[in-house]
C-alpha cells in the first residue's frame, strides 16, 4: 500500500513543449523500420520499455513509433519528463496534461484532488486517475520519454502500483537509461511487458549505410564503413559524432583508423552527458576496471581494493553504463569499446595504469588463464614476467589456438626487447607468418632454433624445447601455405620422428600438417594414415583445437572420395564442438566453415552458410590456407551466378583472381579459371571462354599432372564444355576420356563423376545415345546416392538436351528422376536461357564461327579465304549454310544475330 500523502502541487505552470517530441517536424531522421515492427506485434502489452545507455536512439524511435500510430488513428499522449517534475503531484499533473492534449476532457476526477486543499494519498489520487483512464472509449498509448529523469523514493512503488491496474485499453510505454526496478521486483511484471535493450536498439550495419547515405549524404568505401561500424558497435550517437567530424578531415582513413573514445566529440559527449552525474566512487571505478578487456566482480574487486564488485557490476548495468554481459549466466562482461577508451583517457590522466594491469595478470595467472594473464604483463610492459609465462605455457596455448591477441600485443613490443627472449622471437615468427612474411617468419625461426639447440642463450627447460618443437611445426605450416608440400613433409616426417610419445600435441599438430600436405599431393591413402596418427595422440590429451583441424581435413578427403554425406557429418559435429568451446564466431570456425560450406554447396543446401563466408575469406593467414579460402570464394561466387545474379558472380570471381598472381597459387588459380570458363559459357560468350581456357592451359603446362591432378582435371572439363559449345564432339569425347582414365583411384570419385557426366553428353552429340544413356544412368545413380545436387545443375546447360532425348527413349526410367529434370530446366530459367536457342548456337560449327568472326572484321570473301587457306567457293558454301542456321539473308544480319548468340562478342 502506498500511505504517502501529497502535498499541494507548485504554482509554477505547465511547459506545454514537454508534451510532444523534440524532434522537429520533417527533420531527417532515420527510419528504424525493423524495430518499428517488433514494436508494433508487441503494441497489445500493458508494458512497453525500451531501456540503453544515453544517445542509443530511444527517443527517436518512440517518435517514429507516436507518428505511425497516430496515422493508424490510436490516441497517443506523449510526456518528455524532466528531473524537475519528479514530485508526484506535479509528475501527476503533467500525466493528466500529456492525456487531455490527446483526449480532449480527460482528467477531472484526478485534477480535482490535485487542485484541492486536502492532501490526498497517492494511492488515492493514483486511484482517481485509473478512474479518469477507463473512461476512455478507445485505445490510448502513454509515452514517457526520458523516464529515468524521474527521481523519487515513491516512484517504484506507484508505477508498479498503476502498471498492476490499468486498464485493458491504456498502453504504458517507457524509454530509460536505467533498467526499472519495478520491472525486476517479485512479483515478475514479464508476462505484462515487452522490452527492448541496448542490444535491440543498436543499428545494424545495413542501417548504418543507410544513415551515412540518406541521413548524413556522406559516401564511404565498404571498409570505411566496415570500420566505423566495428568501432560504434552500432552506437548511433557516436556515428553522428563522427559523421559531424568526418567533412573536416583531410585523411578519413587515418581518422577513421584512430577514432576512440578520447575523440573530442565522443569524449565531450560521455563527459558532460553520462558520466559528470556519476558519484565519484562509480567514477574512479569506472575508471580502474577500464584496463580490463572483460571482467567479473572478482577480478574487479582484485584491482580496485574494494569488496562489493557484484553490487558495483549489478549498478553499472542498472544504470546501462555501457557494460556488455558475455555470458548468460552474467559473470562476465565488457565495456563498450568506445567508452572502454573513453575511461582509459580519464585513467592516464589520474596516473600509471601499470600497477592495475599487473594487478589483473596475477589474478589471471592465478585462475589458468594464461593468454589473458600475458597479455596484461605485455601491456605493463613487464616483459621477464610475460616471457616466464609464455615458457611455461606457450605450447598449450598454440594446441588450443589462443595466441591471436598475444601476437597483436607482440607487434608494439620494441625489437630489442624481442630479441634478448628466445620465447618472444617464437612468437613473433608465429606472427609473421599469420602477416603471410613467410621467408622472414621462416629465417626467424631458423635463427632462434639454432640458438636455442647450440647453447647461446640461456639454458633450455622442458617449457622451452615445448615451444622449440612448436616452431617445428610452424615451419611446416608456412611450407605447406606456400605450397611446399615436398619440404614440408619432410619438415614434418623429420620431427615427427624425433617428437617423443608423451607429447601427443606435437606429435598430432605434425600428423594434421602432414594430412594435409599428402592430400594436397593427392596421395590420399598416406593422407588417412596420418589423420589415424593424429587421431590416436589426440585421445592422449586435450587439444580442441586439434580435433577441429582434424575433422576438417578428415572432410576434405571425404569431398574427394565423394562421401559428401560423412563429410557434412564430420564438419557438423566439429562446428558444434567449436561453438561449444570457442564460441559461434570464433575464428576457429572459419576455416571449418569454408570446408562445410564446399560440401554443403554440392549438395545444395549452402544457402544457410552463405553469410558466415565473407568474414571467413578474409582470414587469410597461415591458420586458414588460401586452398580453404578459395573453396569458400568459389561457393560465393557460384551461388551468387547461379542464382540468377550472373554478372555479379563472374565479377566476384574476377576480384579473387586478380589476388592469385605469384608461386604458392598455382593450383586455386587454374580452379577458379576453370570456373571462369563454365561461367562464361552460361553467358554466350564463347569467345572470352576460349581465351580464358588458352590461358589456363598455358598456366598448366608446366606444373606436373602427378601433383595437380585436380587443377588438370579442371582443364579438361573446361576443355570439353568449350568443345561440345563448338560441335567439336570428337574433342570433347577424346580429352575426357584421357582425363578419365587416370581417375581410377578409389579417392578420384568427385573427379571421375564431373568427367563421366559430360562424357554421356559427347557420346550423345556423337549419334551413341545407348552407350550415352548408359553412362547417364550409372554417374546420375551413383552421384544421387553420394548427395550430389549442383553437379547436374551447374551443367545443366549440356545436360538438359542429353536428358530430353533421355526421356523420348526410355521414358519409364527417365520418368524415374523427372524432379532432376525440373531442376535442369529451373537453373536455365534463373539465368533466362532458353535451351533450343542455345541448341541454334551449338549448331554452329567451329569453322562458321571463326568464318563469322572474319565477316565481323569487314573482310571480304577472298580476304577471308586467305587467312583461313580455303578456296573461296568454300568460304561461299560456309557462308550459306551460316545464313541458313541463323535465319538471315545477309552477312549484316549475321554478324547481329552472331552477337544476339554470343557467337560474336560486343567489343
Amino acid at each position: 500500500m502506498i500511505n504517502q500523502n501529497l502535498p499541494s502541487p507548485s504554482a509554477v505552470p505547465l511547459l506545454r513543449t514537454k508534451l510532444y517530441p523534440a524532434h522537429g517536424e520533417g527533420a531527417p531522421l532515420l527510419e528504424r523500420s525493423a524495430l518499428l515492427e517488433r514494436l508494433q506485434a508487441a503494441s497489445e502489452q500493458r508494458l512497453i520499455v525500451l531501456s540503453a545507455p544515453a544517445g542509443f536512439g530511444k527517443s527517436t524511435v518512440l517518435s517514429q513509433w507516436r507518428r505511425r500510430l497516430q496515422a493508424q488513428g490510436a490516441r497517443v499522449a506523449w510526456l518528455s519528463c524532466d528531473e524537475a517534475d519528479s514530485e508526484p503531484p506535479r509528475f501527476l499533473q503533467y500525466l493528466v496534461a500529456a492525456i487531455e492534449a490527446a483526449c480532449p476532457g480527460f482528467g477531472s476526477s484526478a485534477s480535482a484532488l490535485l487542485q484541492g486543499e486536502v492532501s490526498w494519498p497517492l494511492e488515492a489520487v493514483i486511484d482517481a486517475f485509473l478512474e479518469d483512464l477507463r473512461e476512455i472509449p478507445d485505445s490510448l498509448y502513454l509515452m514517457l520519454d526520458d523516464f529515468h529523469r524521474i527521481r523519487h523514493p515513491s516512484l517504484g512503488q506507484g508505477a508498479r502500483y498503476l502498471v498492476e491496474r490499468l486498464p485493458r485499453n491504456v498502453r504504458l510505454v517507457v524509454s530509460t537509461r536505467f533498467q526499472p526496478r519495478f520491472l525486476e521486483e517479485p512479483p515478475s511484471l514479464g508476462a505484462w511487458s515487452f522490452w527492448l535493450k541496448a542490444e535491440d536498439l543498436r543499428l545494424t550495419r545495413a542501417e548504418t549505410a543507410a544513415y551515412f547515405r540518406e541521413i548524413k549524404r556522406l559516401a564511404l568505401e565498404e571498409g570505411e564503413l566496415n570500420q566505423l561500424y566495428a568501432r560504434t558497435e552500432g552506437w548511433v550517437t557516436a556515428l553522428h559524432l563522427a559523421a559531424l567530424a568526418l567533412p573536416r578531415q583531410r585523411d578519413r582513413a587515418a581518422f577513421l583508423a584512430g577514432l576512440t573514445g578520447s575523440e573530442r566529440n565522443i569524449a565531450d559527449y560521455l563527459a558532460e552527458d553520462v558520466v559528470a552525474s556519476l558519484p565519484e566512487a562509480l567514477q574512479l571505478f569506472l575508471d580502474q576496471t577500464s584496463v580490463l578487456d572483460e571482467f567479473n566482480a572478482e577480478l574487479c574487486n582484485a584491482l580496485t581494493g574494494r569488496h562489493d564488485g557484484r553490487d558495483m557490476l549489478r549498478r553499472l548495468q542498472s544504470e546501462q553504463l555501457f557494460v556488455i554481459p558475455l555470458d548468460e549466466q552474467g559473470d562476465w562482461f565488457r565495456y563498450h569499446h568506445l567508452f572502454a577508451e573513453f575511461l582509459q583517457g580519464r585513467l592516464s590522466r589520474r596516473g600509471d595504469s601499470a600497477p592495475l594491469l599487473h594487478a589483473a595478470a596475477r589474478w589471471c595467472e592465478g585462475r589458468d588463464l594464461a593468454d589473458k594473464s600475458i597479455k596484461y604483463a605485455l601491456r605493463a610492459r613487464d616483459y621477464t614476467f610475460a616471457a616466464e609465462l609464455l615458457e611455461r605455457q606457450g605450447a598449450r596455448l598454440i594446441a588450443g589456438n589462443r595466441v591471436y591477441g598475444i601476437l597483436a600485443i607482440l607487434k608494439d613490443i620494441p625489437a630489442v626487447v624481442i630479441a634478448e627472449q628466445p620465447v618472444f622471437q617464437i612468437f613473433y615468427a608465429w606472427q609473421l607468418a599469420f602477416e603471410q612474411k613467410f621467408a622472414e617468419s621462416e629465417a626467424l625461426i631458423e635463427d632462434v632454433s639454432t640458438r636455442l639447440t647450440q647453447g647461446r642463450g640461456k639454458g633450455m627447460h622442458f617449457g622451452l624445447i615445448e615451444l622449440l618443437a612448436a616452431a617445428q611445426v610452424l615451419k611446416a605450416l608456412v611450407l605447406l601455405y606456400q605450397d611446399k608440400l615436398e619440404a614440408c613433409l619432410k619438415v614434418a616426417g623429420h620431427w615427427l620422428a624425433m617428437v617423443p610419445q608423451n607429447q601427443p600435441v606435437f606429435r598430432a599438430s605434425l600428423a594434421c600438417v602432414q594430412a594435409a600436405a599428402f592430400a594436397l599431393l593427392g596421395e590420399f591413402g598416406e593422407a588417412a594414415k596420418a589423420i589415424a596418427v593424429a587421431r590416436e595422440n589426440l585421445r592422449q590429451c586435450e587439444s580442441e583445437y586439434l580435433h577441429v583441424m582434424a575433422s576438417l581435413i578428415e572432410a576434405l578427403i571425404c569431398k574427394e572420395y565423394g562421401e559428401l554425406e560423412r563429410g557434412r557429418s564430420l564438419a557438423e559435429a566439429a562446428r558444434a564442438r567449436v561453438e561449444q568451446v570457442f564460441g559461434r564466431r570464433s575464428r576457429v570456425g572459419g576455416p571449418l566453415g569454408l570446408a562445410y560450406a564446399d560440401l554443403l554447396y554440392e549438395q545444395d543446401r549452402h544457402g544457410a552458410i552463405l553469410a558466415e563466408l565473407p568474414l571467413a575469406t578474409t582470414w587469410r593467414d597461415v591458420a586458414t590456407p588460401v586452398e580453404l579460402i578459395s573453396r569458400g570464394k568459389l561457393v560465393m561466387a557460384r551461388a551468387r551466378f547461379f542464382a540468377g545474379a550472373a554478372e555479379q558472380g563472374l565479377e566476384e570471381l574476377d576480384e579473387w583472381l586478380a589476388s592469385l598472381q605469384g608461386p604458392g597459387y598455382e593450383r586455386v588459380f587454374a580452379l577458379g579459371m576453370g570456373c571462369k570458363v563454365q561461367f562464361l559459357l552460361w553467358l554466350r560468350r564463347p569467345n572470352e571462354a576460349q581465351r580464358i581456357y588458352m590461358q589456363l592451359e598455358r598456366h598448366l603446362a608446366a606444373l606436373p599432372i602427378e601433383r595437380y591432378g585436380d587443377a588438370h582435371t579442371a582443364l579438361a572439363l573446361s576443355q570439353a564444355r568449350l568443345a561440345l559449345s563448338e560441335r567439336r564432339v570428337e574433342k570433347a569425347q577424346a580429352c575426357l576420356e584421357a582425363c578419365l582414365a587416370r581417375q581410377g583411384a578409389e579417392h578420384q570419385r568427385d573427379r571421375r563423376l564431373r568427367l563421366s557426366l559430360l562424357l554421356s553428353v559427347a557420346y550423345w552429340r556423337k549419334g551413341n545415345s545407348e552407350r550415352a544413356f548408359a553412362l547417364l544412368r550409372s554417374t546420375l545413380e551413383e552421384a544421387w546416392q553420394c548427395g550430389y545436387r549442383r553437379l547436374f545443375q551447374d551443367d545443366a546447360l549440356w545436360l538438359l538436351p542429353l536428358w530430353d532425348a533421355w526421356s523420348s527413349a526410355e521414358p519409364r526410367r527417365a520418368a524415374a528422376w523427372q524432379g532432376v529434370a525440373e531442376m535442369l530446366r529451373e537453373q536455365c530459367r534463373r539465368l533466362a536461357i532458353d535451351p533450343e536457342i542455345f541448341e541454334e548456337n551449338q549448331d554452329v560449327s567451329h569453322r562458321e564461327r571463326e568464318i563469322l568472326r572474319l565477316v565481323a572484321a569487314g573482310l571480304s570473301n577472298r580476304d577471308i579465304a586467305q587467312a583461313v587457306h580455303l578456296s573461296e567457293a568454300t568460304i561461299k558454301w560456309h557462308l550459306h549454310n551460316l545464313f541458313s542456321k541463323l535465319g538471315v539473308r545477309s552477312r549484316t544480319q549475321a554478324v547481329l544475330k552472331g552477337k544476339s548468340l554470343g557467337l560474336l562478342s560486343e567489343a
